[in-house]
């Protein structure tokens, strides 16, 4: 029986920190994510060959690939630093793909425009998992900087993280989530952490559930995460996940590597859909939790949601869209087509926060008096 329906009595709704026991003496957790991004760990040695221009720069390079004369493109480079307009160059750029040499929008297209082969990170530690069991031996694998577990798959990273919108840190949050993250935490139902046992403060075996929401995510005035609110799980079969997990430490780990599969937003990518899903939660001290989840996904959805945001948004938010296909094409690591032998999906590892919540049990008739 889930936590909200049990713990009944005010005194005990108030005292979410101290876990709520049945009568069998177990022990049910619930948080309600409140941060959820790719984990990066941006730092002065992860790209030898530098992070990548600013957007305004890697235009002139397509333009010049594109035909545009030395004059032209020293032209538009001037423009650019004065701060003088380049529309034609703009013009150039919202159709920068090529198809039988016929202009075609480079964000549906991504296919059909030149790679500018621009370089992946190549730096020691990355947050992740040994998804491929390979470890230490797999010269294409990272460090993880918490774990120093070696063998880390996170393909993903390396794809991203010389670009400028992908940079960051778990602590200085990169520009491109912090942006997405912004846009959707009060408009995208929540998604629900639940870890149930028989003593989580003792090592043991727990089981793990990763669930959506019918309501956003509770903040207060000041935009953080408000804790001890009230949520219900959707019953959609489509954001349901249950695993067998342990505790050890006070960290929380899934055991069976299975499928999981969560509704997000168009956003960033229509679903959250992960094979040998891997999760590393830490419980606080403070009731919260916080650690990491990865595993191999689809990375076409991943390519989509950023090219969702168009020309605007690549010059104000991402930076170069079209780059960010051809460089998950290279570095993805699973799947492969069988026909092209082309990789379908990627290493991934996310960063997640999560605060203590009160959660009702999905039930047949929610969803009909929810809306």
């Amino acid at each position: 029986m889930a936590a909200f329906e049990r713990c009944s009595s005010p005194l005990l709704f108030a005292l979410a920190a101290l876990g709520c026991a049945s009568q069998a003496g177990a022990e049910t957790r619930h948080y309600a994510v409140s941060w959820f991004a790719q984990a990066t760990y941006s730092n002065d040695h992860d790209c030898s060959h530098g992070v990548h221009p600013e957007v305004e720069q890697i235009y002139l390079r397509y333009a010049e690939r594109l035909g545009a004369t030395p004059a032209q493109i020293a032209t538009w480079r001037r423009k650019q630093m004065e701060g003088e307009d380049v529309r034609d160059l703009d013009q150039l750029m919202m159709n920068r793909g090529r198809i039988d040499g016929k202009p075609v929008n480079p964000y549906t297209q991504p296919a059909a425009v030149v790679d500018l082969q621009m370089p992946g990170l190549d730096g020691k530690y990355a947050f992740g998992f040994n998804l491929d069991g390979k470890g230490a031996d797999d010269p294409n694998a990272f460090e993880d900087p918490e774990t120093h577990e070696r063998g880390v798959d996170h393909q993903l990273y390396r794809a991203l993280g010389c670009t400028r919108a992908f940079r960051g840190s778990l602590e200085s949050r990169p520009t491109y989530y912090a942006w997405a993250w912004g846009q959707l935490k009060d408009s995208q139902p929540a998604w629900i952490v639940t870890v149930s046992g028989d003593d989580l403060s003792k090592d043991g075996p727990v089981s793990v559930s990763i669930e959506r929401a019918l309501e956003y995510l509770r903040s207060n005035s000041d935009g953080t995460p408000r804790f001890d609110m009230a949520y219900r799980i959707d019953p959609d079969p489509r954001s349901r996940n249950t695993y067998r997990g342990e505790v050890k430490n006070g960290v929380v780990s899934i055991i069976e590597h299975g499928k999981l599969r969560l509704l997000q937003n168009p956003l960033v990518a229509p679903e959250l859909e992960l094979s040998n899903v891997h999760l590393r939660l830490a419980l606080q001290p403070d009731r919260t939790a916080r650690g990491f989840m990865g595993g191999y996904q689809p990375w076409h959805p991943i390519y989509f949601g950023i090219a969702g945001v168009g020309f605007g948004g690549e010059q104000q938010v991402t930076g170069d869209v079209p780059g960010f296909y051809h460089l998950m094409k290279r570095y993805a690591d699973a799947d492969p087509d069988p026909v092209t032998g082309q990789n379908r999906a990627i290493s991934v590892t996310y960063y997640l926060e999560a605060v203590p919540a009160f959660v009702r049990p999905a039930d047949a008739t929610q969803q009909l008096t929810s809306r």
